[in-house]
């Protein structure tokens, strides 16, 4: 299983505080089963939670912010998903993108 970080945020599941992460990793546990979460596509979004509207933003320039990613790269429980960025490089190339990245990881 692959987890958007836009399209979950635009469903209403929130990512943006390691808290919230928590409790949406619960669910999905719930629903889907953690062990079969395999891939991130990583995004930021346009619109705001629950909004139904898929528009990605480049990581730190959308509703989520920079503080979503910290807590993902912070969670135990997603320490060996793989991720693919999938941005519009608007704001950031892909390259300065994965240095932010890395440096919320930190």
């Amino acid at each position: 299983v692959c987890l958007d970080t836009c399209h979950a945020f635009a469903s209403g599941y929130d990512f943006r505080t390691a808290k919230a992460l928590n409790e949406t990793l619960k669910k999905f546990d719930k629903h889907i089963g953690l062990g079969k979460l395999k891939l991130f596509h990583l995004n930021d979004s346009k619109t705001e939670l629950g909004s139904h509207r898929d528009r990605h933003a480049d990581i730190g320039y959308g509703f989520l912010k920079e503080q979503a990613f910290a807590a993902i790269a912070g969670s135990s429980a997603l320490k060996n998903i793989n991720a693919v960025l999938e941005t519009p490089e608007e704001n950031l190339t892909y390259a300065e993108t994965i240095t932010k990245l890395k440096t919320l990881a930190r």
